[in-house]
């Protein structure tokens, strides 16, 4: 009777016990990812707000009209047509720093990245964001200013 109660009682808890025990230990392992990644995508949520945001904002004639006062801005804005075209610039050019850092972080697919990269090339070939770039990029990291000069 004791080797049938070891049988259907005892072995069949320790093996539960076990399974258990093991499916704990990959859920507290792969804890640290599960929350980069929770992370990443609050931040990407963050940031794609802000830039809305920003973007909703700075293109209003209130915004532009209070800017206009200040001898930075005005200078900024001196470097094209309109002040929209400054705004689209500057939005572009955060967009692209942003997938830059998702790129050194291994947090965008390859093929996106080179998309993007390729798309930054092309920009820089746009007189108006070349020179918006220049004037501007003292306000970026030094790696994203060296990956912008190097295209």
């Amino acid at each position: 009777m004791d080797s049938f109660l070891i049988s259907a009682v005892v072995i069949p808890l320790v093996s539960s016990a076990m399974v258990l025990g093991g499916l704990l230990s990959i859920s507290f392992l792969q804890l640290p990812t599960i929350r980069k990644n929770m992370r990443r995508e609050a931040e990407e949520q963050l940031y794609s707000r802000i830039m809305e945001a920003r973007i909703r904002l700075g293109n209003t004639e209130t915004f532009t009209k209070m800017a206009k006062e200040s001898p930075i801005f005005a200078e900024r804005f001196a470097l094209v047509d309109t002040p929209q075209e400054y705004y689209i610039i500057m939005s572009f050019i955060d967009l692209i720093e942003f997938l830059h850092r998702l790129n050194k972080t291994e947090m965008i697919n390859a093929d996106v990245w080179s998309r993007w990269k390729a798309l930054s090339t092309t920009m820089m070939t746009i007189p108006k964001f070349k020179t918006v770039w220049n004037k501007t990029k003292d306000i970026h990291t030094a790696e994203f200013r060296h990956f912008i000069d190097s295209l």
